[in-house]
């Protein structure tokens, strides 16, 4: 053997996004002047090199080079032990080239990212928030919510358990906010709070991540509604007067005039039929024994029930996904339930993996929106006037795909375009 070449035993600490420096020792053990080259194998072959590139060495002298090792800071590098390889290439003796192991040990870091969507919304009872949670470190880490506001009006409907992020991933978490007292009539409130989103991770230390947000209460009586129903009131007030000042006097008047000879023909027809009312008292008998006979008229109807108020509204949210291979398309449908309406208010359009194509929401059938899926990740859209579903009618979400994307942070090429809708609203 004319060449041999060793690597430290001991693992070698690297944190991503920095450098580690491994000595690579090469000895010539020939009988002539010998030139090595250097070649890096396995997952670190794309982030490390030789320092220098090549090296010669006289007959039984010994050489180093150094190999210096840049892990890139994303989530394609995992922590943990990573063997470190080098094939060294004798260039007059090629038959005697030697492969030295060595090991990188690559350190977990965290990175967490946050986005709270809409920053301000404003509603009269419950408003509708989400949280956007980026795990942008190499490892997975667990995510916890806290809301606060500085009066204390809020009410946060927050996960009771963490939410698992992995690396390179997104989370999306609803966070319904209400305030604890009804402002029935007045302007509207508005309400500053802030939500901490607190990453844990046993490997690594992370910031929490601080959210402000406003929620404007509206007041459950608008100035609109109360203008209203003045003029509701001030115009039956005026209607009533003209009935009791003017209508109901001439209609009595005419009542009585109308009425004055039919009164007195009557009178004189009841004076000749006193007269002949004892020749037909029996013949009165008779029919009336006949009238018993037949039997009594049946008595009205009572009047029945009308149908039960309909049940006060429910809360609802559910998400439609839909995917398709480049070329072809797929639908994911909600079908609204036998004697429901659904009241569709809120409506949030996902395309993680920046897809290219177009993405269609239809209701019953007529279709609402169609962008292109290469103009956004993430959209979301709130209708002041609901958009009303009835019994039967389906709401739908169409993918056609044009081409895959590529997932945020990197990882392997999907094989179709996915896309995804979170409807909210309320069903009644």
């Amino acid at each position: 053997m004319t060449t041999s070449a060793h690597l430290d035993a001991a693992a070698v600490p690297v944190l991503p996004g920095e450098q580690a420096r491994v000595v690579l020792e090469v000895r010539n053990s020939g009988t002539i002047v010998e030139a090595y080259t250097f070649e890096v194998l396995g997952a670190p072959a794309a982030w490390t090199v030789v320092e220098p590139a090549g090296l010669s060495l006289y007959p039984n002298t010994t050489g180093q080079v150094t190999l210096v090792a840049s892990p890139p800071r994303d989530t394609t590098v995992p922590p943990g032990d990573m063997p470190l390889a080098v094939r060294v290439l004798p260039q007059e003796r090629p038959e005697t080239a030697t492969v030295p192991e060595g090991t990188l040990q690559v350190l977990p870091y965290a990175e967490v990212t946050a986005e709270l969507t809409p920053q301000m919304t404003q509603a009269r009872g419950r408003a509708r928030f989400r949280v956007a949670v980026d795990n942008r470190g190499n490892h997975p880490v667990a995510v916890g919510f806290k809301g606060a506001d500085r009066s204390q009006a809020l009410d946060f409907k927050l996960p009771s358990a963490a939410t698992e992020v992995a690396p390179g991933r997104a989370a999306f978490v609803q966070v319904p906010v209400r305030a604890k007292r009804r402002l029935w009539r007045g302007v509207a409130v508005p309400h500053a709070f802030q939500l901490t989103v607190t990453p844990a991770s046993q490997q690594a230390v992370v910031e929490p991540v601080v959210l402000d947000g406003t929620y404007v209460q509206q007041p459950v009586l608008s100035s609109a509604l109360l203008r209203a129903v003045v003029a509701v009131v001030a115009l039956a007030g005026i209607l009533l007067g003209i009935w009791y000042g003017l209508l109901r006097p001439a209609v009595r008047s005419a009542a009585k005039e109308a009425v004055k000879d039919p009164v007195a023909t009557a009178a004189t027809q009841a004076a000749s039929a006193n007269q002949k009312a004892d020749d037909a008292k029996n013949a009165a008998k008779g029919a009336e024994q006949a009238a018993k006979s037949v039997g009594a008229t049946p008595s009205p109807l009572a009047p029945g029930q009308g149908p039960e108020a309909p049940a006060n509204a429910e809360l609802f949210s559910t998400r439609l996904t839909a995917g398709a291979a480049g070329g072809g398309s797929g639908t994911g449908t909600y079908p609204v339930p036998p004697g429901k309406t659904l009241r569709l208010t809120d409506l949030v359009l996902e395309n993680p993996q920046g897809d290219s194509g177009t993405v269609t929401i239809a209701v019953g059938g007529k279709t609402l929106l169609a962008p292109a899926l290469e103009n956004f990740r993430e959209q979301d859209f709130h209708w002041a006037s609901a958009i009303l579903a009835t019994e039967g009618q389906k709401v739908t979400i169409t993918v056609s795909c044009h081409q895959p994307g590529t997932p945020a942070g990197g990882g392997p090429a999907p094989t179709q375009c996915a896309a995804a809708a979170l409807i909210s609203g309320t069903l009644e």
